[in-house]
């Protein structure tokens, strides 16, 4: 066997720990740590180089901003930004820059981030780090977009399409476990977990449960009371509608287990873990059809056009149950969405760009 190639996977070291988050650091951790399996068996020596946080936000932008133009990664072959934050790794060598896109909402939909400029250091920290970080992918020798949608927007906003390559991502283990047997009850619950934000259009879903008048059916809405959170709570006139608080990551299969519906009505996903997360418990989920989610993951989904015609699913579902075939199909789909199989992708993908 040849020397192993070299791998540095960049990003900030809190968003590598498992601990410190949904989202892109779950992506940043599971990577990593499936890597140190599979790296060495696909011919890969593959490091963690990460930049360690400070007290200071503003400090933490600088010392990346700065810090990667000026840190030596000549010794490696690739140089993988998987985070959401501003690092360009100018001194590199011959080493490609690949970088991870999650999506480029920020910049192809900047009316959406109307409620993250609410404060002075909000404001900062949406220009000049996540903007700013958006915009330093598309100086990345190679794009591993996190689905078919961020591809394409990557490419309307100039960037070579035959140097970007879709690699989504993964339900974790335990929403594989077996689903419990629900006991016969009276309520049917529909639930939301997410952030109260003006893409998650949460107001969408919110009209649609106004509409309801059965009083079996119940609203159960997780997420932290921010963003538009007090004037969506003001907005529910059905008293059957209950904000729960924030969703515990330890607490999220159990809450998923609890509901016999999924909501997820945003205006913009880059891929949207939520939907298969609930589709591998066995959930129907009801997206809003506007919404800008990618093919892959809204292809088992119930769609509505309309409040009033999310309302009418949510009622028929109550009435008539979950279609057995397309509950079984969602399921299978989303199960097979594995971690291992995201880093398998990843490695191939540096194998490819490397020959």
């Amino acid at each position: 066997m040849g020397e192993k190639r070299r791998v540095a996977l960049l990003g900030m070291d809190t968003n590598f720990d498992r601990s410190s988050g949904y989202g892109v650091p779950s992506y940043m951790y599971e990577l990593a740590h499936n890597f140190r399996k599979l790296a060495p068996r696909a011919g890969f020596d593959v490091s963690v180089e990460a930049y360690k946080r400070t007290e200071s936000e503003f400090s933490d932008f600088m010392g990346m901003a700065l810090g990667s133009r000026t840190r030596d990664y000549r010794g490696f072959d690739i140089v993988h930004n998987l985070d959401v934050k501003p690092i360009y790794p100018a001194n590199r060598g011959k080493a490609l820059f690949v970088a991870t896109a999650h999506d480029y909402q920020p910049l192809l939909a900047p009316e959406l981030d109307a409620d993250m400029q609410n404060s002075l250091m909000a404001r900062i920290r949406l220009h000049m780090q996540i903007r700013y970080s958006l915009k330093l992918t598309l100086k990345a020798d190679y794009i591993i977009a996190r689905s078919t949608l961020t591809k394409n927007d990557a490419a309307h906003l100039g960037f070579d399409r035959k140097r970007i390559f879709v690699v989504g991502g993964a339900v974790d283990d335990r929403y594989r476990k077996p689903v419990p047997q629900k006991e016969k009850k009276k309520d049917f619950v529909v639930g939301y977990i997410g952030a109260f934000r003006t893409r998650k259009n949460v107001s969408f879903a919110i009209d649609a449960f106004n509409k309801v008048n059965d009083n079996e059916i119940r609203f159960d809405l997780w997420g932290k009371p921010a963003y538009e959170y007090e004037m969506l709570r003001q907005a529910a006139i059905n008293q059957n509608i209950s904000f729960k608080g924030f969703a515990p990551e330890e607490k999220l299969v159990q809450i998923y287990d609890s509901f016999d519906a999924f909501v997820l009505p945003s205006l913009y996903e880059g891929l949207c873990l939520p939907i298969f997360e609930a589709q591998a418990r066995g959930l129907p989920v009801i997206i809003c059809s506007e919404g800008k989610i990618p093919e892959e993951t809204r292809k088992y989904c119930l769609e509505a056009e309309s409040p009033h015609e999310m309302a009418m699913i949510i009622e028929h579902l109550k009435k008539n149950g979950y279609d057995e075939k397309q509950r079984k199909k969602a399921m299978t789909y989303a199960r097979s969405l594995t971690w291992e199989q995201t880093a398998k992708d990843t490695l191939a993908v540096y194998k490819k760009i490397l020959s």
